[in-house]
């Protein structure tokens, strides 16, 4: 004869969740060199200003591209981030507007 018994308690709780939050400028700093040397971006370098995400292997993300004259022909990137961790980077998409955003060299 075979018995089993249902109530069974458990004192592990998963964490609570905390959703990310945004990089620190160093973590930009270094997660933008990075993503420059994954794509292979050679010389000066442009980004922009950290936004939240909606899609990608990131909760956030900023833009980067190459810096020089022909701004139309620099191919441009996303760079993803969850809190300081950098999580990838890939070709931008026409949603993320990074062409409407403002850009600054990367020192």
């Amino acid at each position: 004869m075979l018995l089993l018994a249902g109530c069974a308690s458990s004192t592990n709780v998963p964490p609570a969740y905390h959703p990310p939050r945004p990089p620190s400028p160093q973590a930009v700093k270094d997660g933008v060199k990075k993503g420059a040397t994954e794509v292979k971006l050679t010389g000066g370098l442009e980004t922009t200003a950290i936004r939240q995400a909606d899609h990608g292997p990131g909760s956030y993300f900023a833009c980067l591209r190459q810096s020089g004259p022909s701004a139309g022909r620099r191919p441009t990137y996303s760079v993803f981030f969850d809190d300081d961790a950098y999580k990838g980077i890939q070709s931008s998409v026409i949603s993320e507007a990074c062409e409407a955003e403002p850009w600054v060299p990367v020192n």
